[in-house]
């Protein structure tokens, strides 16, 4: 049976170290307590004004504080399992390395938060604000982060696994040595945004706006960037290994070592791109166009040339070792270097069983 308690009750639990179970203090106003290292489980703050609370060292489980303020709360080591956050407010909350397992928070205020190495695991995150936050190696796993706000969030050592932010508000986000797996993106706008040395594994960018981003040895391995924008990009030693990027635009991109291993690329757009030492080892390249592209280095070894299109390039020991070229017409008496014998020997050699 649910008792209901004001804050001289709830604090007078909390003091004699009982487990607080099954208890009512909605709308009671509690700012400024010490209600640390306490049990509560089955607890309802809904409406609660807990502003400045202490609320460290706690464990709570299926607890409901929707619509309430904990702006300034200090819940350092406490953990949250199945608790309703809807429409309450973190306002400058310090939530530093702790879990959030299941429940919701659902239109949740995190502006000012301090999230450094937090974790929401299978939590509701829908239209919650972090953008403003401290998110410095936050974990987002398989969260519903259906127009989850973003929005100048600054993205460090972070990780998004299996979440959706195709309607995410991202204006103004920057991310580095951030990881996102398995994330549906296609559509998104980030264009001109810094995304330096972060990861974009099997992802789906299908459609995505990155023009003039900053992606310097940025990973999209396995990801779908069919049709992307991606033209203008600064994406040095950038890493597209397994990608789809077909009909994708790259065309002014600096590209310059970057590996397009294995990548699709039928119908990609590289003209005037600076390829200079980049790889498209076994990349399918049927019908891109490399016009005017600065080809200085680049290795198209084992790479399907089939109908792609080259012209007004800058050749420096090109390399096009085993490429298929059918319909491929290449200027005589440029820097290209053409099938290798002695490597091809070489391949032919029969390994050891």
């Amino acid at each position: 049976m649910i008792k209901r308690l004001d804050a001289a009750g709830l604090l007078a639990l909390v003091e004699s170290a009982q487990p607080v179970h099954e208890i009512d203090v909605a709308g009671t106003d509690l700012r400024g307590l010490n209600l640390s290292g306490a049990i509560y489980n089955q607890v309802s703050f809904k409406g609660c004004k807990l502003d400045d609370v202490a609320l460290k060292d706690c464990t709570v489980v299926s607890c409901d504080f929707s619509g309430a303020s904990l702006s300034g709360v200090n819940a350092a080591d406490s953990i949250f399992v199945d608790c309703l956050f809807d429409d309450a407010s973190f306002v400058n909350a310090n939530l530093n390395s702790v879990p959030f397992r299941g429940g919701s928070a659902q239109r949740c205020n995190f502006s000012g938060a301090d999230l450094r190495d937090a974790v929401f695991n299978v939590c509701h995150l829908g239209e919650a604000r972090l953008g403003g936050a401290k998110l410095e190696a936050i974990a987002v796993i398989e969260c519903n982060t259906a127009a989850i706000d973003l929005s100048g969030a600054v993205l460090h050592r972070t990780l998004l696994l299996g979440v959706d932010l195709t309607h995410a508000r991202l204006a103004g986000m920057r991310c580095e040595e951030a990881v996102f797996h398995k994330a549906s993106m296609a559509g998104v706008d980030l264009s001109g945004m810094t995304l330096l040395r972060s990861q974009f594994m099997e992802t789906d960018l299908t459609g995505a706006r990155l023009s003039r981003a900053h992606l310097a040895q940025t990973g999209f391995k396995g990801a779908k960037l069919l049709g992307a924008q991606l033209d203008g990009v600064q994406a040095p030693n950038a890493l597209f290994v397994e990608a789809d990027l077909s009909q994708a635009q790259l065309a002014g991109a600096n590209l310059a070592q970057a590996h397009f291993i294995d990548a699709l690329l039928t119908g990609a757009r590289f003209s005037q791109a600076r390829l200079v030492q980049a790889m498209f080892h076994r990349a399918r390249c049927t019908g891109a166009k490399f016009d005017g592209a600065d080809l200085e280095y680049t290795d198209f070894s084992y790479a399907d040339l089939s109908g792609a299109e080259f012209g007004g390039n800058h050749w420096l020991r090109t390399k096009f070792h085993a490429a298929r070229r059918d319909g491929l017409v290449l200027p005589v008496g440029a820097s290209i270097l053409y099938d290798d014998e002695e490597l091809a020997e070489a391949e032919r050699w029969p390994t050891a069983a």
